[in-house]
């Protein structure tokens, strides 16, 4: 028993002793911890190395004084972009000639048709036309007018004057011209003469003669214009008023 307290009391003094484990470091570490002043120096030459290469460049020169500082750039002109036209298709441009040809087509044709449309109309009517502006020249006591639309077949045997005579004594016997109208259906043509018959009317002291005139118009070869020839009765009644005899 004493024996083995023994042991055990030796290995007790053989355990080191509790604290921090001692330092077992390499050479560098314990050369660092010798000089610690070492990295410093090191940094110290970089610098001095960077701030020679930085003063080997060239200084920026100043700004004359006076010198106004641009912030923006210059604006630059720029030329205008020319527009882009875009061509109009090719089947397009031949419609619009095609229907262009058909209109200039059918306006020469509606203007030939027109044309002769109206030359048969006027031809037709120019007797009548002439027969009527005879008429309402008398109407209105208009005599040189009435004699503008008299033929040569007249124009030879009586002068302007004559007519004027001889239309103012039927005013005075019978009484102007108040009205007139074409009878139906007595228009006649023969060879290059036309005639008409026209219910005539005349008043005279509040009384109403009625007469019936025909007239004949021919159809002149220079300029065709149609022409009295001949009128009925001188251009009054058949039977004179007891007026007029006197």
């Amino acid at each position: 028993m004493q024996g083995r307290e023994d042991q055990e009391s030796g290995a007790f003094e053989r355990l080191p002793p509790q604290g921090p484990p001692p330092l077992n470091g390499t050479s560098k570490q314990r050369a660092i911890m010798r000089n610690p002043n070492e990295g410093t120096s090191k940094h110290q030459a970089i610098q001095q190395v960077i701030s020679q290469k930085t003063s080997e460049h060239r200084a920026i020169p100043r700004r004359p004084p006076g010198m106004s500082r641009v912030e923006t750039p210059p604006e630059v002109p720029r030329v205008p972009r020319p527009s882009h036209q875009q061509p109009q298709p090719k089947k397009f441009r031949s419609r619009i000639l095609m229907f262009t040809g058909i209109l200039i087509a059918l306006a020469i044709i509606a203007c030939t048709v027109g044309y002769f449309l109206a030359t048969g109309i006027n031809v037709s009517a120019n007797p009548s036309v002439t027969a009527t502006d005879f008429l309402s020249a008398l109407n209105t006591k208009d005599y040189p007018q009435a004699y503008k639309d008299l033929g040569p077949a007249i124009t030879i045997r009586m002068s302007e004057d004559q007519f004027a005579k001889q239309a103012g004594v039927l005013d005075a016997c019978y009484g102007p011209v108040k009205d007139y109208s074409e009878i139906a259906d007595s228009a006649k043509n023969q060879d290059n003469n036309q005639s008409y018959s026209y219910n005539i009317k005349r008043t005279k002291n509040a009384r109403d003669i009625a007469y019936k005139l025909q007239i004949t118009l021919q159809k002149d070869q220079d300029d065709g214009s149609w022409k009295i020839t001949e009128y009925s009765n001188n251009m009054g009644p058949a039977q004179p008023v007891p007026a007029c005899s006197k």
